[in-house]
Parts: structure tokens; sequence; C-alpha cells
């Protein structure tokens, strides 16, 4: 089992990052911020509803997930997909609830999350 205390950490500090970006500063380099204090760490991403700690979020399973509200998910994806944020397309079929589409979530472990996983050395 992974900290979870530290990927919410993370995903916390990168919707703050977000509000307060500023101009020209790159998604890798908000990441970077982010992301190495917690360099060598086992991480448990599953996201909390922040109406009821202890269950899932009602949007999203994780705070690594491709989706327009999960600030570290989207920062990874403009950081690491080819096309950064133009390819979100290529990755919400994952996230169908009743039809995930596997060919998208290999893509996105392929392409974004385990380069993101090896840069920060992610357990």
């Amino acid at each position: 089992m992974g900290n979870h205390v530290a990927a919410r950490a993370m995903a916390m500090l990168a919707e703050e990052a977000i509000r307060n970006r500023q101009s020209g500063e790159s998604a890798l380099s908000i990441l970077d911020r982010i992301c190495t204090p917690y360099s060598n760490t086992r991480l448990d991403w599953k996201a909390e509803d922040p109406a009821c700690p202890g269950r899932v979020h009602p949007d999203y399973g994780s705070y690594t997930d491709p989706h327009p509200k999960v600030a570290l998910g989207m920062l990874m994806l403009e950081a690491f997909a080819p096309n950064g944020v133009a390819d979100l397309h290529r990755y919400e079929p994952m996230l169908d609830a009743e039809h995930p589409d596997e060919s998208a979530y290999d893509a996105w472990w392929t392409e974004v999350y385990e380069p993101f996983q090896a840069r920060y050395n992610f357990c």
C-alpha cells in the first residue's frame, strides 16, 4: 500500500500551482517543483471525495487521471503526452465507467504515466 497522504498533498499543490501559474511556466517545471520532494516514495494515487473522506472521488478515481478536474493529471498530460493537452481526447475513453477503453489506458500508461513515475522514481 502506498502513501495516500503524500499523493493527496501533491494533488493539492498541483491545484494551487495551476491557480497561480506564471506566464510561460511549463508543466514540467511545475511538476518538478511539486514532485521532486517526494521522489523515491511509494504512492497511492486514489482520489478522495472531499465531501466524504475515505470514499473515492465521484468524478475521477485517481489524482493522476487525464481528467479536466484533475490538476496533477492535466499537468502530466501537458508535460508527457506526445502532443500535450491536445492528446486529452485519446485518453478520455479509459475513464468511461461503463465501458473503459483498454487501448486508451495502455496509451496513457506507456506515454504519460510511466515516464512520470520514472522521472521522480516513484515506487
